[in-house]
């Protein structure tokens, strides 16, 4: 789930060097709810678990699988017409366990492509991401072999160059909230706002993917 522009980080300046493009892979997660992501207590069937993970590299390449729930992952925000529907990202229950994919093979598939990249997320300080990750993985029972960074860490939200390179790449503050195309839309953003603090002017944008 991506949050471009809520200004949960309040940085006034860039505290951290900007890594390349090249350097780094951004990842995004859909997930079943909100539920012990962001803090609470809830008992582990009630607790939220990754439904979709996407990535984006800056060379276009992006990809996203869904994920077969595990029998206690139990919680779901569905829409209230349509309890099947994801309230927030259109997903359906139903095909998670039509399409998704095992969660051992996706989370060898995130280390493998995330190998030598600095993995960044826009989930703030990472919290909700890096908790469903962990879920993802403990499930697997797979070693997580990167750590996940907050976007905005290397960015802040409150730099006049962040409205430019919104401008400049095109792409729309409101995210699509799912993963694949949030992922790329994220790398687009970053790779924009390199290239402005850099002044290397407008990057070379990723291919857009067929979703």
């Amino acid at each position: 789930m991506h949050a471009y522009g809520l200004g949960m980080n309040d940085h006034s300046q860039i505290e951290i060097g900007l890594p390349a493009p090249d350097e780094v892979a951004i990842i995004d997660v859909e997930a079943s709810s909100l539920k012990g992501a962001t803090g609470g207590h809830h008992p582990p069937e009630r607790q939220s678990y990754p439904i979709e993970v996407g990535i984006a590299h800056n060379d276009g390449a992006s990809q996203a699988y869904l994920i077969t729930p595990q029998p206690d992952w139990q919680d779901w925000n569905g829409e209230s017409g349509n309890h099947d529907i994801g309230r927030i990202h259109g997903i359906s229950r139903t095909a998670l366990f039509e399409e998704g994919q095992d969660v051992k093979f996706v989370a060898e598939w995130l280390n493998e492509e995330m190998e030598g990249k600095i993995a960044l997320c826009d989930s703030p300080n990472a919290q909700a991401d890096t908790f469903w990750l962990n879920r993802l993985y403990e499930a697997a029972g797979v070693e997580r072999s990167f750590e996940v960074h907050y976007l905005y860490d290397y960015m802040s939200l409150d730099d006049p160059d962040m409205d430019i390179a919104y401008d400049v790449s095109g792409i729309e503050r409101q995210a699509d909230h799912r993963a694949e195309q949030d992922a790329v839309d994220i790398m687009m953003l970053y790779s924009e706002y390199y290239a402005i603090k850099t002044g290397q002017g407008k990057a070379l944008e990723p291919d857009m993917p067929e979703i």
